[in-house]
């Protein structure tokens, strides 16, 4: 499972999505509805912080 954790106005977000593209979206659309040190972390413990798409 992976983890989605960040902070917004009410506080601490943690989610979890079953595949690593899921929980990239998500955290995608937290950065853009606001939320702020947004992080994902897959079962080894690798940690993914960038969620912009790439520029073709």
């Amino acid at each position: 499972m992976f983890e989605i954790n960040g902070f917004d106005t009410a506080g601490i977000v943690k989610l979890k999505r079953p595949s690593l593209a899921a929980a990239l979206k998500k955290a995608k659309e937290l950065v853009q509805d606001g939320c702020w040190d947004v992080r994902v972390v897959d079962p080894g413990g690798r940690v993914y912080t960038s969620f912009e798409e790439q520029a073709a």
